[in-house]
């Protein structure tokens, strides 16, 4: 990734080759709906696009693996000869993620076809103007507040976060598939609003699940379907090598499962794309800058810290941005960037606009990135710590962390045929309607 000259930091591609795009490619594929329908990024680029313009002949499954990267996809189709990531490579591209690099902010873009900078869900921690607080996002509470889905009551809706609608309501029909224990949170009826949610609670559950969707005779049109155990384990055992080795194994078991379970004309009908939300790189306790033990820089601040720990926002008190500036720069190491927010914005890290109109408030004044293994932290004094420490992490701008696989063919294609094929049709399940 080459650094962009007016900023020094890479820009994800947001004009045809991002995350974002794959999801206006995949409404373009299904959606019979007008062109001023469209999500507000453009399709992949034509090298890219899985339709190639056109429209599947079956449905559309993406899998989305939480953490995996480009970077680590090829190392591990490099060591393991004829596995998955090997196999898979042969229909592999990388594209970029969208920024910052992080689950919330990707899966957003996923859902929506939009840039960070447009649908306005910015960081894991995000300020809220109209709560007046630092939420975290996946938790839809404040900082420091231990119970759950606080900001949620009975008049909460997905435009209260997000300022663009999710594909499923611009006319593309869907499944997301996601873990039982999202079922019904804030961040997931935000991003798969419009869907049919089925929730699973193991590999296995996925795999049948899927199965049970594509055979029936009228399957949905597109399935979303969610695994998170690689980013999981990553964040708890560090970017080894042998649990991506291991994880792709176990999506290609799922996949090579459904594959073998449904008759070959409806494999060879169904496309499947696999892609990942973001890579992961190293994480040192001894190299973050803990803003909760920097009396003068908490001094400064009209609010605490936000944004994601590898890509921190800070807003300034009235009058005091110069000497928070300062005081950030007397502490930086070498490699980092501390960049002034309109900058930042007017060179496209968050995307194109139009922009949410909340996008200048929820960001704030200045923006921090530091090279890996640091990062920025900050706990709420008296809240509870984290009971393992996280040793791999992302956020940033590191090609191992902006960077990731879209692999895309058919069942067919990716699914291992190794083994003898079953027709036998499961019974159906029901599902849920976010």
């Amino acid at each position: 990734m080459i650094p962009d000259p007016r900023i020094g930091v890479p820009i994800p591609a947001y004009l045809g080759r991002s995350l974002g795009n794959l999801t206006s490619s995949v409404w373009a594929a299904l959606s019979s709906g007008r062109e001023g329908d469209a999500p507000p990024l453009r399709p992949l680029d034509r090298d890219l696009d899985p339709f190639r313009g056109g429209r599947p002949k079956g449905p559309v499954v993406v899998l989305l693996l939480d953490g995996l990267g480009w970077t680590a996809f090829l190392e591990s189709a490099e060591r393991t000869p004829g596995g998955a990531a090997s196999r898979w490579s042969r229909h592999a591209r990388p594209i970029t993620s969208v920024f910052p690099t992080t689950t919330t902010v990707a899966l957003t873009s996923l859902s929506t076809g939009a840039s960070p900078g447009q649908h306005g869900v910015l960081g894991h921690r995000l300020y809220l103007p109209q709560f007046g607080t630092v939420v975290e996002i996946l938790r839809m509470s404040p900082v420091g507040v231990a119970a759950p889905e606080t900001l949620v009551g009975p008049h909460w809706t997905p435009s209260a976060v997000s300022g663009v609608p999710s594909i499923f309501r611009r006319g593309v029909p869907g499944v997301a598939l996601s873990r039982e224990r999202f079922e019904g949170t804030g961040f997931t009826r935000l991003i798969y609003d419009g869907a049919q949610f089925v929730p699973y609670s193991t590999g296995s559950d996925l795999a049948l699940s899927l199965v049970e969707m594509l055979s029936r005779d009228d399957p949905p049109s597109l399935v979303f379907a969610y695994r998170d155990d690689l980013d999981v384990v990553q964040h708890l055992r560090g970017t080894r090598p042998e649990l991506v080795d291991l994880e792709l194994e176990r999506a290609d078991s799922i996949l090579s499962f459904v594959g073998r379970h449904l008759r070959p004309e409806v494999a060879r009908r169904t496309q499947v794309i696999v892609t990942g939300d973001h890579g992961q790189v190293p994480l040192a306790a001894d190299q973050q800058l803990a803003v909760d033990r920097e009396p003068t820089l908490l001094s400064l601040l009209s609010r605490p810290p936000s944004g994601d720990r590898r890509a921190t926002y800070f807003s300034a008190r009235p009058g005091k941005l110069v000497a928070l500036r300062e005081k950030l720069r007397a502490q930086l190491p070498p490699g980092a960037h501390l960049l002034d927010m309109p900058a930042a914005v007017e060179a496209g890290l968050f995307g194109p606009p139009p922009f949410h109109p909340e996008l200048a408030d929820r960001i704030g004044d200045l923006l921090l990135l530091l090279p890996s293994p640091g990062g920025v932290s900050y706990s709420v004094p008296g809240a509870r710590s984290r009971p393992h420490r996280m040793i791999a992490t992302h956020g940033g701008l590191e090609p191992a962390e902006l960077l990731v696989p879209l692999i895309a063919g058919t069942l067919s294609d990716i699914a291992a045929s190794d083994s003898p094929r079953i027709h036998r049709r499961p019974a159906r399940r029901t599902g849920r309607n976010q």
